[in-house]
């Protein structure tokens, strides 16, 4: 069943899948400024009405929240949005909270309205549990038009608040640009409950630094962070309100069987929920190929890899055994919250040449045309074995993960153990626009579509609150430029419809990596690099144009 979001008054059941309105779906090119003009592109999508001036189009209709959306009751006030044309007349917003109980009546000339804190709180207090209904009508207009002159969305505060802040990295697009312009990247954290702009606790870095993982007490942060021209450099550290990052910080992926002679980067490393121990794909090549679309500026995935662990107290490397196959692809590595269990995605070795632990079009010739147009697909699927200390054990396949015909990644355990949440799309992983957020019992079972997906706009870097009530998401629903949007989730594993958490990624920027922390790191107000570190390192290889 398909419903088409943003048009104010459809109510979407169980099961809908979330489908964009056809003005979203444009595509965007990108010149010389690619930053601003994807921004312009955004906000033109976003704000401008649309349909207007179609017979058949509606006057006005509410664009945030959506109908049915489910509100934490720790949220800051959030913003209002409707699009209209006010024909030289007014906006009359009103609230009731429940429905049938009138709490507020507003008027105002632009269309949008955000509540005070203490509105908020009125509006939290008769919406909690039970149904509310946002209003706004058109008033004091100047000659007749047609088209409807009100529209509505009920909405519900949830019991369970969020508690904790989300730390994220928001970049240019396309990524290529990105790469040229690291200086412009920031990372930041967010709480929610606070009605002031997140805060840049790092910016202004020259050298490569992408993933990142706390471990469950928030004590630990680990990062990946080029060093002295080491790809596999990865910082781990201990979070402090100023989170300090020297050499003495660093370790590297390649220390492990570094008599090899193989480089590697460490990918998509993942930090033990006790802060122990750090888990990589290393020994691993990389395909890479930078595209100018900014829906999916970049191909980036591993081609071969294995899974390592690095005990932090005997500062030793060990295999995991059951992942360390050399003719598989291991990556994804994701801890149950006892640290018990690893669940990572597989799949077979692609049969392509090694090349600095890259492959370009550079090195392969025609190998990309066949992966963007689908005529060659790389399958993951999800499977999961003991850590025991990072011995590992025998290798399961996660029923309904995996030998599905599609590709399973990003595992993300709920805090409780009870569910998994991972990415589905057709092929390979990252930056997939058919990316769709699945939920099963973390032993295996029926996969669920969550309902929060928005279609063919790429639904991924998700990550569940502490307290497991809520998942926040990363996906391309309003534009190129990725915003983050929060679900509830229920006991049952049951989504709610999810709202944009708006005003945390800048207008001329992608949010990515968003990751729910411990209420402690919402203390975190730098991240302080050395310069040794933030000046080291050549720039990731390039394909050639």
């Amino acid at each position: 069943m398909h419903r088409t979001v943003d048009r104010g008054t459809a109510d979407v059941q169980p099961g809908t899948r979330l489908v964009l309105d056809s003005a979203l779906e444009k595509r965007h090119v990108i010149a010389k400024r690619p930053q601003l003009l994807v921004a312009a592109a955004l906000l033109a999508l976003v704000f401008v009405p649309m349909g207007l001036g179609a017979p058949d189009g509606p006057l006005l209709a509410i664009t945030r929240p959506m109908e049915g959306t489910l509100f934490p009751r720790d949220l800051a006030p959030p913003m209002f949005r409707w699009r209209g044309d006010s024909r030289g007349g007014r906006w009359r917003v009103a609230v009731e909270a429940p429905v049938g109980h009138p709490l507020l009546d507003h008027e105002c000339t632009t269309t949008s309205w955000r509540p005070t804190a203490e509105e908020w709180m009125r509006i939290v207090n008769g919406a909690v549990g039970r149904i509310g209904r946002f209003r706004v009508r058109l008033v004091g207009t100047h000659g007749q038009g047609g088209g409807e002159t009100e529209a509505a969305v009920s909405f519900s505060v949830s019991s369970d608040p969020v508690g904790a802040p989300i730390f994220y990295r928001e970049v240019p697009l396309p990524v290529g640009y990105a790469m040229d312009h690291k200086p412009l990247i920031r990372w930041k954290v967010a709480d929610l409950s606070s009605g002031d702009q997140p805060r840049v606790v790092l910016s202004g870095m020259t050298t490569c630094a992408n993933c990142h993982s706390f471990s469950a007490d928030g004590r630990t942060l680990g990062m990946d962070l080029d060093f002295a021209s080491d790809k596999g450099a990865y910082a781990i550290a201990p979070v402090s309100e100023v989170t300090r990052i020297t050499s003495a910080e660093m370790m590297s992926w390649n220390d492990y069987r570094r008599e090899d002679g193989e480089s590697t980067f460490g990918l998509l490393t993942t930090i033990s929920p006790d802060g122990r121990y750090a888990v990589s794909t290393t020994k691993e090549t990389i395909f890479l190929k930078f595209l100018p679309d900014p829906d999916c500026s970049q191909l980036f995935f591993p081609i071969r890899g294995i899974l390592v662990a690095y005990d932090r107290l005997s500062r030793a490397f060990r295999p995991v055994k059951g992942a360390d196959r050399r003719e598989l692809i291991q990556t994804n590595p994701a801890f149950s919250p006892d640290g018990r269990w690893l669940v990572f995605a597989r799949a077979p070795v692609l049969d392509l040449p090694r090349s600095a632990g890259v492959v370009t079009p550079d090195t392969v010739e025609n190998v990309t045309p066949s992966l963007v147009e689908g005529t060659r697909r790389v399958c993951f699927d999800l499977f999961r074995l003991p850590f025991s200390e990072g011995s590992g054990g025998d290798p399961l396949p996660i029923l309904g993960a995996s030998s599905n015909g599609r590709s399973n990644f990003f595992p993300r355990f709920s805090p409780d153990g009870r569910w998994i949440v991972y990415c589905q799309a057709s092929s390979m992983m990252l930056n997939r626009l058919d990316s769709a957020l699945y939920i099963i019992p973390a032993a295996g079972g029926a996969a669920r579509r969550l309902r929060s997906n928005f279609d063919d706009r790429m639904n991924s870097w998700h990550s569940f609150s502490p307290n497991g009530k809520w998942l926040v998401f990363a996906s391309k629903a309003t534009g190129p430029l990725t915003q983050f949007w929060l679900t509830h989730i229920d006991p049952d594993g049951s989504d709610s419809v999810p709202f944009m958490l708006e005003g945390l990624v800048d207008e001329d920027r992608a949010g990515n990596l968003p990751e729910f922390a411990d209420p402690s790191v919402g203390r975190l107000k730098e991240i302080s690099v050395s310069s040794v570190i933030k000046f080291s390192g050549p720039p990731l290889p390039r394909p050639a144009k």
